[in-house]
This record gives C-alpha cells, structure tokens and sequence, in this order.
C-alpha cells in the first residue's frame, strides 16, 4: 500500500528493507537480520514465559473460572496499558494497531473500507507459539467470556484485554486451528 494508508502494512523490517530501490547496504541489511533474529529468540521466550505463568497460575488459584480470573487480575493490574500504545476506546489508532503487530512479528495483509481496518495474520505471538506447540494448554467452551472453547490461555489473555480496552472498536477473531489467520478489525468512529 501507498499514499495515506502506507503505515498499514504487516511486513517485517528486514522483508522492508530487501524491498527497497535502491537496495540498502548489504552490511545494514546483515545488521537488522541479526538484530531481528535476536529479538525475535526474546520475544518467543517472552512468550513462553508468560504462557506458563498464566498455568501456573491459574493450577494455584484453582477453580472453574481460574483462567478467567488470572486474565482479569493480568488486565487490571499490568502497568503499562494498552491505550499507551494504540490509543484508547473509540479513538484506537488503525497505523498503531499495525505497528504493534509487526512489532511482535505478525505478517498478513490489511484491508481498509469506509472506517473498518481487518487486519488478517499469521500472529507472531500467541498463535506463533501454538503452532510449535500444538498440545499447548486451552480454554473450555464458556471458562473465558468472549472467547470460544480449545483456543490456548495466552490467546484468551490478548482476546480479553483487547475487549477490556476498546469497547467493541477493536475485535479479534481467533482462528480456529493454529495454522489459520487470526483476524483483528478496528472500527474507527467519525
């Protein structure tokens, strides 16, 4: 995409770079690959990392809503809230949304019609981890409000806090096998 929509894009910085004309310094191209695959090595373990203490803590709280009541403290009590990153509410931000995707190496492609953005993605966190670890633990039908049976914990985290945070302006759509798009739409208000 060009023109006013050129921020809306899921291509990774590397794959960015190899695309231009001229090409970059094939030494800066070396760097930011390496820089890239590095940071990518720390968000997975991120990831991973809070997968399992969403486990282990709701195995500790215990109960039929533990999930849920784990992904309820992770949303009021994190200190760096969504809206500082993508705006808040009815005023989400449809560029910020796509720059916090790329940031955690999601790729698909972004449709803008009227003031819906769908962003549809391979998701470079939750759904990443899910496709290495397909026996990953998931929620039942109902044990997570908003979000449908056999998606993994970490995905019922984003899913809520999404919800939390704008209010029906922001929507995820979780695929339903790992391999499938996860679709997020931005409804911006006039």
């Amino acid at each position: 995409m060009t023109g006013e929509h050129e921020e809306l894009h899921l291509r990774q910085l590397p794959d960015q770079l190899r695309a231009l004309d001229p090409p970059v310094d094939p030494r800066v191209l070396a760097l930011v690959e390496a820089e890239h695959a590095r940071w990518r090595g720390l968000h997975d373990r991120l990831v991973a990392l809070i997968v399992q203490l969403i486990d282990v803590a709701a195995d500790a709280t215990g109960g039929e809503h533990a999930v849920d009541d784990v992904i309820t403290r992770l949303i009021g009590e994190t200190t760096v809230g969504i809206d500082d990153l993508v705006g808040s509410g009815a005023q989400v931000d449809p560029v910020e949304i796509a720059a916090l995707l790329r940031a955690h190496g999601s790729v698909g492609t972004v449709t803008s019609v009227g003031p819906v953005t769908t962003f549809r993605h391979a998701c470079g966190s939750g759904g990443h981890y899910w496709r290495d670890n397909p026996d990953v633990a998931k929620v039942a039908d109902g044990e997570v409000p908003g979000v449908p049976g056999e998606r993994p914990r970490y995905c019922a985290r984003c899913i809520r806090s999404i919800a939390a945070h704008a209010h029906g302006a922001w929507t995820v759509t979780p695929p339903d096998e790992a391999e499938d798009l996860c679709t997020w739409q931005v409804t911006v208000s006039p």
